[in-house]
């Protein structure tokens, strides 16, 4: 007789569990053991999300630069479908950047990651990532340096910014040309096939790296992390709470329609989204209601859905800027204002290249917290709760793709002759 196989979340949850009774156990305050006897453990526990992190570095940049490149590419209808291409286009990028900035702001406020102190460790880290930024650049100078000299030294440094630029590039190239970029995008969708297998592989190691991690953060930081912890959750909560506010404005200012009612119609989908934490799975039945309960026109249904689900990530993004600034301050690095401007422009565009896959977001993520010198194993530290926020930002995805297509539908209605 089998034992019942137990859901992914679940054991991430138990691993989560167990590692914070583990780090509560032993830690020094309580008096079962001193800090010099677990001190020659604490690598041993780490080691399981070491590996799980270093996987996820591995893949980090050829999954980046794929991705939005063929997100870019997917945009090939936008010749015939001009006028509704570049609505949808500003559409997607303006709610991101709103998105993004909504998440800053409210962490900013909130301070979550003041709540939680990591002693001896966070002194050293400080150091180190004073000598890393070094002299301060300035801003065209920031500007400039998007665009790479030399691809290797970008891919080698792991210069986000130009990453993102580059597989912008490469996408414009995908949808500019025909015949001669068909072997090259071929390649790259074998590459990014790779980089989800890998993904999906070191996912076989996150309940025990969850465990791990979890265990070594407890025993570093302390009982003040489980109230950063909290703080966190409801930050992002509050957050998306706030998008799908400004997702109602946004409908009612351009469809003059109830928002109550729109939301009613589709409610369905953020369920579906909850559950299976995966815009690309829910796509058919989000097709399925836009045209047989909103009503909507075929073109716009079958243009901007599965688009928004390629690059209409705005949960996935207010996310992300919440982790970035919420690890800045439990490491205590100060992001300056200039920090925040490219911190806003980096996860709008990194959006792009997130995949509609459970756990790929943590690798965008590392890449982002590398851009600004912050140490990405502070993601130990979010990866026991990620899986519930997960489930809250792919409602609010598939939220603001139908919100979109929508909007367009009133907005292209008007401007039919092209």
């Amino acid at each position: 007789m089998s034992l019942p196989k137990i859901a992914f979340w679940k054991q991430i949850f138990i691993s989560l569990l167990l590692g914070l009774a583990v780090g509560i156990g032993f830690h020094p305050e309580t008096g079962l053991m001193s800090a010099e006897t677990i001190k020659p453990y604490l690598s041993w526990l780490k080691l399981p999300g070491d590996l799980f992190l270093n996987l996820l570095q591995m893949i980090m940049i050829p999954l980046v630069i794929v991705s939005i490149a063929l997100g870019v590419s997917s945009l090939k209808n936008l010749k015939d479908l001009w006028n509704l291409g570049s609505k949808t286009l500003l559409y997607f990028i303006f709610t991101t950047i709103v998105a993004v900035s909504i998440g800053i702001l409210l962490t900013s406020i909130t301070k979550p990651g003041n709540q939680i102190q990591t002693k001896i460790q966070n002194q050293t880290i400080s150091v180190q990532t004073q000598s890393d930024k070094g002299t301060e650049e300035s801003i065209p100078e920031i500007i400039a340096n998007i665009i790479p000299k030399n691809i290797v030294n970008v891919w080698s440094k792991q210069q986000m910014l130009s990453i993102v630029f580059l597989g912008m590039i490469l996408g414009i190239f995908f949808l500019t040309s025909k015949e001669s970029g068909t072997a090259l995008k071929a390649f790259c969708h074998s590459l990014e096939s790779f980089c989800l297998w890998v993904v999906s592989t070191a996912m076989k190691l996150a309940p025990l790296a969850v465990f791990g991690l979890m265990s070594f953060a407890m025993l570093q930081i302390g009982f003040s992390l489980v109230y950063g912890l909290l703080t966190y959750i409801l930050t992002v909560l509050a957050g998306l709470f706030l998008v799908l506010l400004f997702y109602s404005a946004l409908l009612f200012l351009f469809t003059k329609q109830n928002p109550f009612v729109f939301f009613h119609q589709i409610r369905e989908i953020p369920i579906l989204g909850f559950s299976t934490s995966s815009s690309s799975s829910v796509l058919p039945y989000s097709l399925k209601i836009a045209k047989e309960k909103l009503k909507l026109k075929e073109t716009v249904a079958d243009f901007v859905l599965p688009l928004g689900a390629t690059i209409n990530m705005d949960g996935t993004a207010l996310y992300q800027a919440v982790a970035t600034v919420f690890l800045s301050q439990v490491y205590q690095i100060e992001l300056s204002t200039v920090d925040l401007f490219l911190l806003v422009g980096t996860v709008t565009a990194a959006s792009i290249g997130t995949a509609a896959t459970p756990g790929v977001g943590l690798v965008i993520l590392s890449s982002i917290l590398h851009t600004f010198h912050i140490p990405i194993e502070g993601i130990a530290i979010l990866f026991g709760v990620d899986r519930f926020l997960d489930m809250c930002r792919t409602s609010v995805n598939l939220t603001g793709d139908l919100s979109c297509a929508y909007i367009m539908n009133h907005i292209w209605k008007e401007d039919t002759q092209i």
